[in-house]
């Protein structure tokens, strides 16, 4: 199943038009030709089935032949927050953070974070996680958010119902010890190149979130952050096969 993307949704029996680079991409890297169906989104949600009107490397133009809401979706809103660490490695996170479910993600501004976000390279990261959704066939883009403060981090953990730091100095639980499988949003918190200073884990503790051990082998930060986010969500079942979520598509006209 191949996604595509639109800017907007639309109801069955309407007409869309992809943008050129879009457009593009469906007729000459995947060679799709008029008749042709396939599956678009618009990235809140909303996922089309379309039937190909005119295979217009410019402009594609399809027919809406039906549509459903959040198919493949987790059921848990899932933030990973991780400290700033260099750019490349960051995208590589964004990237798959979004194939593994996450809602967003969230830069960290903490105290050893040594490395810099420019705007630029954010709205790099953000397209990174339009096409990490295209092709791993989700219907949500993550909102890549601008980077937090540390003080803007401690407000989120009350706005989650699970807050979770993984923390290189925590001897006690482990993630399976403390996640909640029926929390309905979660917080994740990974700690930058050089990790947590003691102090900020205490605040953090503070506030509301618990600290686990990810084992006795010290990892990178875009390895742990990588890691906890598909931990968290294999512990929420969201990783365990086909849901009764996903149901044919719901609304159809043909």
């Amino acid at each position: 199943m191949e996604m595509f993307f639109l800017a907007a949704a639309a109801d069955c029996g309407e007409e869309v038009r992809f943008p050129a680079h879009e457009s593009r991409h469906i007729v000459r890297a995947c060679r799709h030709r008029s008749g042709d169906r396939l599956f678009a989104t618009d990235g809140a949600g909303c996922e089309l089935e379309l039937e190909l009107a005119d295979a217009n490397p410019q402009a594609v133009r399809a027919r809406v032949l039906g549509r459903r809401v959040r198919p493949r979706e987790p059921r848990v809103l899932l933030t990973l927050a991780l400290g700033v660490i260099k750019p490349d490695r960051f995208s590589g996170v964004v990237e798959a953070a979004t194939q593994l479910g996450a809602s967003s993600v969230v830069p960290v501004l903490t105290a050893r974070v040594v490395a810099r976000l420019r705007p630029e390279r954010l709205e790099r990261m953000r397209r990174v996680a339009v096409e990490a959704m295209k092709s791993s066939t989700r219907t949500v883009v993550p909102d890549v958010t601008a980077p937090a403060g540390f003080d803007e981090l401690l407000g989120m953990v009350g706005r989650h119902e699970q807050a979770l730091v993984a923390y290189e100095g925590e001897s006690g639980p482990g993630m399976a010890d403390i996640v909640e499988p029926g929390a309905g949003s979660v917080l994740v918190i990974v700690g930058p190149e050089g990790g947590f200073e003691f102090g900020e884990v205490e605040r953090l503790r503070a506030a509301g979130a618990r600290s686990f051990s990810m084992g006795p082998r010290r990892l990178r930060s875009e390895v742990a952050a990588v890691a906890a986010v598909a931990g968290v969500m294999q512990l929420m079942s969201e990783m365990q096969g086909q849901r009764t979520a996903d149901k044919p598509m719901e609304r159809r006209c043909y």
